[in-house]
């Protein structure tokens, strides 16, 4: 029979404290199990292209290297493609980043991590800028989840970058794209590859209209009258229906070339929601001729919010369009936000605290700006001022879980140290770093030579 005995507070917490302690030593031997397969992987890739060499293969391997993922895939029940990426992951992770390699076989940090370093690191071309980058985005990887890391990889990378990100984005946007790849029950996937910029505007769009649409009474005719009723759908549900409506019903049509896709109709209040994004655009980016640029033009790359670097000549056309602008200011050594000077004035504070944060304050939470409040680290009943030491922005879940205590009056205990970091300590006393994004994103950079940037095509424009 089971001891039905309550336990002590102190028991409790020993025993969440034992319980997190074995999921954490079994997920480092996971980790480095993980490592182990991937170096087995690697060492499979090399052998296909030995083999191919030895052999005198006129294809450089092609068909070896598919034959050897065939069997890997067919050991392991997964999937051809699936193989070939985990190889090809696996070889140039040993093979290019022998540190995050290093931390990888003691566990430290987890193979999505590495798939997301080495997927920013795809737009360094030498040995050089390879080495440069990982010393710089390891102990990032080292405190973050592989979800708030990939827009810290991205940017530092674009930082080592041999060629610029408008370059790039030339070439990269001649392949844009729309494709429809057929599902089950009559359903399909409608798939674009456009420019991020847009692709976040489209998709803060369609939240908002669905979140107007959740929150506002839908109207029901019935015998008695009119009367309205909650909404049935949900937000996915409803994005999915805006977007359908919006484009077949507002967008260039065959019959009226004079219809633009955001017009708005005075008589429908869903048509006049725009999509936002929130955009970093250094001051040299706005200026096609500037001698800082000119002698290093890729050093200064404005941002898209959630995404990471984007061309100049898209963020230039974003900052013509704006309202307003924010002019940060920022400490010169570790580059945290001190204060925010507008254009046309508003809550300067409030701003200040936008510009340092980028999203909710929790470890590991990357939840956006506009889905948090404005906490007192310290709350103001107790004597916490309100004062940028003091506040920081937090999620609607992770500002109740802040606020919730249990064992015995414990809970998540957040304090704020100089530069914007905020430490917590979990309810059975381990610590936690939040860092500030805008402490990696307005961090001086130094200057360094580049590299001449390698040819290229010549009839690529």
């Amino acid at each position: 029979m089971k001891d039905l005995t309550p336990l002590t507070t102190a028991d409790q917490r020993r025993a969440l404290a034992a319980g997190v302690d074995a999921v954490e030593r079994i997920d480092t031997m996971i980790q480095q199990l993980e490592y182990l397969r991937t170096v087995q992987l690697a060492g499979l890739s090399r052998l296909a292209s030995r083999i191919a060499r030895d052999e005198g293969h006129s294809d450089h391997g092609e068909l070896v290297h598919r034959a050897i993922e065939a069997e890997v895939a067919a050991a392991i029940r997964i999937g051809r493609v699936t193989a070939a990426n985990r190889m090809g992951h696996a070889d140039q992770l040993l093979e290019r980043y022998p540190r995050v390699s290093a931390a990888f076989a003691e566990g430290r940090i987890s193979l999505r991590h590495t798939e997301v370093l080495i997927d920013a690191g795809q737009i360094l071309q030498t040995a050089g800028a390879r080495a440069a980058y990982e010393a710089e985005v390891l102990p990032h990887a080292l405190e973050s989840t592989p979800h708030g890391l990939r827009a810290h990889a991205r940017r530092l990378a674009e930082r080592f970058a041999e060629r610029g990100i408008d370059d790039r984005h030339r070439e990269a946007r001649r392949l844009r794209w729309v494709s429809v790849v057929n599902a089950d029950d009559g359903m399909a996937d409608l798939t674009a590859r456009i420019g991020a910029a847009e692709a976040y505007a489209i998709k803060d769009r369609l939240a908002r209209i669905a979140h107007r649409l959740q929150t506002e009474p839908r109207p029901v005719s019935t015998d008695a009258g009119h009367s309205s009723q909650p909404e049935p759908r949900t937000l996915q549900q409803m994005q999915a229906d805006a977007f359908v409506e919006i484009l077949l019903s507002n967008g260039l049509s065959a019959e009226s070339d004079t219809a633009t896709a955001g017009d708005a109709d005075p008589r429908d209040p869903i048509s006049a929601i725009q999509g936002r994004v929130q955009v970093t655009v250094p001051v040299f980016s706005l200026m096609e001729k500037h001698p800082e640029a000119e002698a290093d033009p890729y050093a200064f790359p404005a941002e898209l919010e959630g995404y990471g670097p984007i061309d100049s000549s898209t963020a230039r056309r974003l900052a013509a369009g704006a309202a307003g602008w924010d002019r940060v200011l920022t400490h010169p050594i570790h580059g945290t936000a001190l204060a925010v000077d507008r254009y046309r004035p508003s809550a300067e504070l409030r701003r200040t605290l936008e510009a340092r944060d980028q999203h909710c304050r929790f470890p590991g939470c990357m939840r956006r700006l506009d889905h948090c409040d404005i906490d007192h680290t310290r709350a103001a009943a107790t004597g916490g001022e309100t004062s940028l030491g003091n506040l920081a922005h937090l999620c609607r879940r992770d500002h109740t879980l802040k606020h919730f205590e249990f064992l015995g009056g414990s809970g998540w205990k957040p304090r704020q140290r100089v530069g914007g970091i905020v430490e917590w300590t979990s309810p059975i006393g381990r610590s936690y770093s939040s860092r500030p994004s805008s402490s990696v994103r307005f961090a001086p950079v130094a200057r360094r030579e580049r590299a001449p940037a390698p040819s290229t095509d010549p009839r690529i424009e």
